[in-house]
């Protein structure tokens, strides 16, 4: 029999296809065995049973052409005839069971696909990538979908059940995949541990892998959105061996970060009549971020109640207070005809920033600046105040700052309310802050 017919075969009867000529009468064709006329809604349809117990063939197939179910008969009557057409079913089986599995329990790769239409395209749809402002926006985007793609397409090893009985102490029998390939259910923590090892041979860091797990794991816990039966679920994300990432060190070294007068110096130097100058300020006076600070516009400044920038960043928002001298400095950068401080976009000031560094032979990182800064807040603050100083430095949680504990020594608050903080942290007219330790004029 030709493939040609099996096509044919396996194609539905065209119910809803009315403009066809009238079917013959049940009576108009010869009876063959095998073979059963059924009519309904008018139409004819020819259905063939074929059971061969001794070839193993069994054949229950519907046609809408007489001719295609005499073929299929003649084909099954003859001995080398039947053995083709019983491999033919047997693949469509194995085609249909695989499908049916797919619908039944679809791998993680299309959950993924799911959460990205869901969750991902929605939340920078708005966007347009002409702007500066919101084509850094789409890069982070990018970032999360590229951290998705590498932790679900890159090869493990994934530990299968074996067929000897031997101990998974001395063996374990597995094989090579992806976690995109596997169902939710088959996802196991040494599949996360897998991936953490074969990460490490691409020489990732492991502070980045576990920003690449984290990504991973809020995809995770959005599967109960799409499947209500994967609610109860584990997050094997979460639960990986923590001392394969680290070899038993930790990740998180935090120590305070603190530029000595020396640099600041060298630092002014090398940025003076610079147009890099006014972003490097924003950097280390108010803490800004890179982006924060380049993308600045003066919508985001505001003198009333209190001089103060808006910043809002990926998911978080906070306001920055300005001192005085402070909110003086930003006014001045305002221009009529732009409603951005600065022409540059981000990796433009990137390479700006490099020349002079390289020129000045500085090697200080543009984030520096917040982590002195940081460091500087948390000595006027206090440690202990964790949940205040996460929400005036824009962190989404206290964790970060929580890490640091064991570096900076507790102290007791010096405040007891709003106006007390601002003039603590440098944000009030006062004579000690209002240098902001150090000027960079």
């Amino acid at each position: 029999m030709s493939w040609r017919l099996w096509l044919k075969s396996v194609k539905h009867p065209p119910f809803f296809n009315h403009f066809q000529t009238p079917q013959m009468s049940s009576s108009a064709y010869p009876k063959r065995k095998h073979l059963t006329i059924i009519e309904k809604n008018g139409r004819t349809y020819f259905k063939v049973q074929f059971n061969k117990t001794k070839l193993g063939l069994k054949v229950n197939k519907t046609f809408s052409k007489y001719a295609d179910a005499i073929e299929l008969i003649q084909a099954c009557e003859n001995k080398y005839g039947a053995m083709t057409v019983k491999g033919l079913v047997d693949t469509e089986s194995e085609q249909y069971k695989t499908l049916e599995q797919f619908m039944l329990d679809p791998p993680i790769d299309t959950y993924l696909s799911k959460y990205i239409d869901r969750y991902i395209d929605p939340k920078y749809a708005h966007l347009d990538e002409r702007k500066p402002e919101d084509k850094y926006k789409l890069r982070q985007k990018q970032s999360t979908l590229g951290m998705l793609d590498i932790c679900l397409n890159t090869e493990i090893n994934h530990e299968v059940d074996s067929q000897f009985k031997i101990s998974k102490a001395h063996w374990n029998e597995t094989i090579r995949t992806t976690i995109g390939m596997l169902k939710p259910s088959e996802l196991k923590n040494s599949d996360i541990n897998s991936l953490v090892i074969a990460l490490k041979a691409k020489g990732m860091k492991p502070i980045s892998i576990s920003t690449y797990l984290s990504r991973a794991s809020v995809f995770w816990k959005k599967l109960h959105t799409f499947n209500s039966d994967l609610g109860n679920l584990p997050n094997p994300w979460l639960m990986y061996d923590k001392d394969i990432l680290t070899n038993g060190n930790k990740i998180f070294r935090k120590k305070p970060f603190r530029f000595n007068h020396d640099i600041l110096k060298r630092l002014a130097k090398a940025i003076k009549g610079k147009n890099i100058r006014p972003v490097v300020h924003l950097m280390y006076k108010l803490g800004l971020r890179r982006q924060e600070a380049v993308l600045l516009t003066k919508e985001q400044i505001f003198e009333k109640p209190t001089p103060h920038i808006y910043i809002q960043s990926k998911n978080t928002e906070r306001i920055v207070y300005l001192n005085e001298r402070q909110y003086r400095f930003i006014k001045s950068l305002i221009r009529k005809d732009s409603d951005r401080l600065f022409d540059y976009e981000v990796l433009g000031f990137d390479g700006s920033y490099t020349k002079a560094m390289e020129s000045a032979n500085l090697n200080i990182k543009q984030h520096d600046y917040r982590k002195d800064y940081i460091s500087r807040m948390i000595e006027q603050v206090g440690i202990s105040n964790s949940i205040l100083l996460s929400q005036l430095l824009g962190h989404s949680t206290p964790r970060a700052i929580e890490r640091m504990r064991n570096t900076f020594p507790e102290r007791k608050a010096q405040f007891s309310d709003q106006s007390e903080v601002l003039k603590q942290i440098g944000h009030r007219n006062s004579r000690i802050t209002a240098e902001h330790y150090y000027s960079m004029k």
